[in-house]
């Protein structure tokens, strides 16, 4: 399903080597109403197409405001401008749909299209929904939602010791504190010290709160992502 932002794209792309642009992009737009937009460069305020920025590499929470999506725009431009032609910038933001209560996320692709000069001219943005994946649509919210709740908690995670990894993936198969301390050669009050740090860093109360660390970080089979 990938492949139809993409050739959206595409197709967009070619349609300014023709004569007839203008009707093109508009016939495009139609088609896929909502998905493609077209960002004038020239158009937008401030526009600095620097390497470094703010904006790159992240998923979104909600919906881009004009302010960042216009900021992110020109991050993007900057990030393109000295890519291989054709090279697609991707990036994904969620959305609270208050019809069903449900999250939806989003895919949008872009790609800078340049001038006869060859400087950046205008970027094309295709947005998906996600939720036109079909079966694969909760596999992908759940990796998208594990990503986010990684890149959140990561420092965290990150203060745990060794034998407090080693708790957390005994834990995570149902043994209690006697029998952890037994397969680890330790007290059981030294087991409950490591229960009580691990609540604390990563600031959980609830045996489900430690799973879902467990699960994210891959804590349970002992290949730490941290």
């Amino acid at each position: 399903m990938l492949y139809i932002p993409l050739l959206a794209i595409e197709i967009v792309n070619l349609a300014q080597m023709t004569n007839d642009r203008d009707e093109i992009i508009t016939n495009i737009l139609n088609l896929f109403p909502n998905q493609i937009i077209v960002y004038d460069l020239g158009s937008l305020n401030d526009l600095v197409l620097e390497d470094t920025a703010s904006l790159l590499h992240k998923h979104f929470r909600e919906p881009l405001s004009k302010e960042i999506t216009e900021k992110l725009i020109c991050e993007i431009a900057g990030f393109l401008k000295d890519k291989k032609q054709g090279t697609v910038y991707s990036f994904f933001y969620r959305f609270l749909n208050l019809d069903s209560s449900e999250v939806e996320w989003f895919l949008s692709s872009a790609r800078l299209n340049k001038c006869e000069r060859g400087y950046a001219k205008e970027v094309v943005v295709f947005t998906y929904n996600l939720q036109f994946f079909g079966e694969l649509k909760m596999r992908l919210y759940r990796v998208l939602e594990n990503e986010e709740f990684f890149k959140e908690h990561f420092e965290k995670v990150s203060l745990l010791t060794k034998r407090e990894k080693e708790t957390i993936a005994l834990l995570a198969t149902g043994m209690s504190s006697p029998e952890i301390a037994a397969a680890m050669y330790i007290s059981a009050n030294t087991v409950n010290t490591h229960r009580k740090s691990i609540n604390n860093k990563l600031a959980i109360k609830s045996i489900a709160g430690l799973l879902k660390f467990a699960d994210v970080f891959d804590l349970t089979t002992g290949g730490y992502r941290v």
